[in-house]
């Protein structure tokens, strides 16, 4: 699958094998949290998740298996810049190449916005996620000592679009 294959900002609603990618809805909101309580130690609560939704700037794009969200991945835009806040994929559907639909798709919808590059932080114990990223052709940029709460670094990372 190419960039060009992806959809633009008006066509996210789509479908990826049996799964349905599509905007974050209001009722995706519980899941999204349940998720990141899963995943993260300093996951977004529902009061956070909510407030950063409203942001204009703000895009969620989530799979979905049925009415279960599986995936998604947060980001806002500035510029030139996109900013990933968080992503994850339901450990029970992983391997079926939804991280990078999810990625790619988020890409599209960001250089839609006018953003030339897509940036982020990832724990440096998170391993799978830097080793996802470099596969995709993302690149490590820097290092933010003390960056999450409870003390660990970020690796930034950055990726032309």
């Amino acid at each position: 699958m190419s960039i060009n294959d992806l959809p633009g900002y008006e066509q996210v609603p789509r479908e990826h094998r049996d799964y349905q990618i599509d905007w974050l809805h209001p009722d995706d909101i519980e899941q999204i949290v349940a998720l990141e309580t899963g995943f993260f130690p300093e996951p977004l609560t529902i009061t956070k998740l909510t407030q950063l939704i409203q942001e204009p700037h703000t895009c969620y794009i989530v799979v979905r298996d049925g009415k279960q969200v599986i995936g998604y991945i947060g980001f806002q835009y500035f510029l030139a810049a996109a900013h990933t806040i968080s992503m994850a994929v339901h450990a029970g559907y992983r391997r079926e190449a939804l991280a990078t639909v999810i990625q790619k798709t988020a890409d599209a919808v960001a250089k839609k916005h006018g953003a030339r590059w897509f940036t982020g932080e990832v724990r440096v114990s998170n391993e799978p996620q830097l080793r996802f990223l470099r596969g995709l052709g993302w690149h490590e940029i820097g290092r933010c000592e003390n960056f999450f709460k409870n003390g660990e670094d970020a690796i930034v990372v950055w990726n032309w679009l």
